[in-house]
């Protein structure tokens, strides 16, 4: 999590991440693209979901705060984001009330982040659910469409999302979007620095992190439900993302 958007960022061209973004706006102006040209005001709230991609802001004199959070950290998130993948507006604005809530729980989070106290992660996760119960009600009556129409990357990452549990291949993909895989790897590629194979890692390794801090199957297991008949590639697939095994990274959470 980061506070403190003061100053102007350093010009750059698009970029996706596999985490959901919220930016809270409290004073200033951002310009950002993200389907279509956006111009953030005090209040205003900016929705990325994960793999969509956006250019990098140019603030004037913004401050605010900016949540990062993986997508299996709040599941009550889904909706929300899903909706802004396929072409609702990706800025929301809460009423005035909403609007100190989110503040203070934003602070709450940041306190959180730098802490060390017992009970930290739980913390955490109580107050991002506070925080996305809070812009699923304002997403009532502000998240509208009216965005640039759905690229083909989103559509593409909108698949992967609720196929990447099943055997899938870019084949696969290219066929959900009705193009070649040759057009779809290109554009995803190029729409977020990210291959299709690497957007459907991520995807399991969520699916992954989360079954494996809260449920307590047996790797074989997870390795089946996220989408490996082979436990020892799953393993090995999980070591090459998170620098050790999904055994020690459960003991690691447990530990915490």
């Amino acid at each position: 999590m980061h506070q403190g958007l003061h100053g102007r960022a350093r010009p750059g061209g698009k970029r996706a991440h596999p985490y959901a973004v919220i930016v809270l706006l409290t004073g200033g102006r951002s310009r950002v693209r993200h389907a279509g040209a956006l111009e953030l005001r005090p209040g205003d709230v900016h929705l990325i979901p994960p793999g969509d991609s956006h250019a990098e802001a140019h603030f004037e004199q913004a401050t605010g705060w900016a949540l990062t959070f993986w997508p299996e950290q709040a599941e009550s998130s889904t909706r929300l984001f899903s909706q802004v993948r396929g072409g609702c507006h990706p800025v929301l604005r809460p009423t005035s009330a909403q609007h100190r809530r989110l503040e203070q729980w934003m602070q709450a989070l940041e306190e959180e982040c730098e802490g060390s106290e017992e009970g930290r992660e739980e913390a955490f996760a109580s107050l991002l659910r506070l925080v996305l119960v809070e812009l699923v009600r304002a997403s009532a009556s502000t998240l509208r469409s009216g965005t640039e129409a759905s690229s083909l990357s989103r559509q593409a990452l909108a698949f992967v999302e609720k196929s990447a549990l099943q055997p899938l291949s870019l084949s696969d993909v290219a066929r959900a979007v009705a193009r070649t895989p040759a057009h779809v790897a290109t554009m995803v590629r190029s729409e977020t620095g990210r291959t299709v194979g690497e957007w459907i890692l991520a995807q399991r390794m969520a699916e992954a992190r989360r079954r494996l801090r809260g449920t307590d199957a047996p790797m074989d297991t997870i390795a089946r439900q996220v989408g490996y008949a082979d436990v020892t590639h799953f393993i090995r697939q999980f070591r090459r993302v998170h620098g050790q095994t999904p055994a020690r990274w459960r003991r690691a959470g447990e530990a915490a």
